[in-house]
């Protein structure tokens, strides 16, 4: 499991992934901070899990995110070939990254979870509103 509940990682730095976990039909990946091609290994784990673990789109939560850099958007966009994938809670600067590199098209964002399942036409899970 890739949240594990500690705050700092060995070098001090706060984890890159703040949760990961199914949702009705997607599987949600928080991520927070400054993801950097540095705290990238994480965020692949939390994926792999997720991919591994459901059929349904992967919805990123954003909102914990300062910055990121191209690792991360490579990411999103290799691991959208595999599955659909989403995003929401994502600040100005980063959804401004997504329209200046096109990406928008393919990683389409989202205000919140509740904005992401209607656009994505997916039922609300048992567990939330």
């Amino acid at each position: 499991m890739v949240n594990s509940g500690h705050m700092f990682d060995d070098f001090g730095q706060a984890p890159s992934v703040s949760y990961t976990r199914p949702d009705g039909p997607v599987w949600v990946i928080g991520l927070r901070g400054d993801v950097e091609v540095d705290l990238l290994e994480e965020v692949e784990a939390a994926t792999q899990q997720a991919l591994d673990n459901s059929h349904g789109p992967l919805l990123f939560d954003l909102h914990e995110v300062g910055f990121c850099d191209s690792s991360l958007l490579n990411h999103l966009l290799l691991t959208s070939r595999r599955r659909q994938v989403a995003l929401f809670g994502a600040n100005a600067a980063l959804r401004r990254l997504l329209e200046v590199t096109g990406a928008a098209g393919i990683l389409p964002a989202y205000a919140d979870l509740g904005a992401a399942r209607s656009a994505l036409s997916l039922p609300p899970s048992p567990d939330r509103p």
